[in-house]
């Protein structure tokens, strides 16, 4: 028998846990700004997903290292094999959007060489609904 007294619940109800929607602040990405405005869902997870994207990573200390992209790390260099470049891009953007537990898997990534500037175009699945990406 111990010093303090031991108390045991018996319960024959199952603990069930609900999950809340994902919150975050509205980004307007047509005026580029917060708008103040609270919004869940995929609305949210819209904003998530651009600045995960838009921001890179290791290179701000305020973010942690598992939150951005290191999509820079393939600029300036010449890449002649575009499967190589197709496979790098994917694992980059997955690397980055797949710590979100709101978001399943990354799909379709497409990539358009256009002269010097790479077009990426993909589909997030997300617990929500599936949004469609442009970089």
């Amino acid at each position: 028998m111990g010093y303090l007294p031991s108390i045991v619940a018996e319960t024959t109800e199952p603990l069930v846990i609900e999950e809340t929607k994902y919150k975050d602040f509205y980004f307007d990405e047509t005026t580029g700004t917060f708008t103040g405005q609270i919004v869940e869902g995929i609305q949210a997870l819209k904003g998530w997903i651009y600045f995960a994207l838009k921001i890179a990573r290791y290179r701000y200390p305020i973010y942690s290292w598992k939150y951005g992209c290191e999509l820079e790390t393939l600029i300036g260099k010449s890449y002649d094999d575009e499967d190589y470049l197709l496979s790098e891009t994917k694992r980059t953007i997955s690397d980055a959007l797949l710590i979100n537990p709101h978001i399943k898997s990354v799909e379709d990534v497409a990539i358009n060489k256009d002269l010097d500037k790479l077009n990426i175009t993909c589909t997030v699945n997300t617990k929500y609904g599936d949004v469609y990406v442009k970089i």
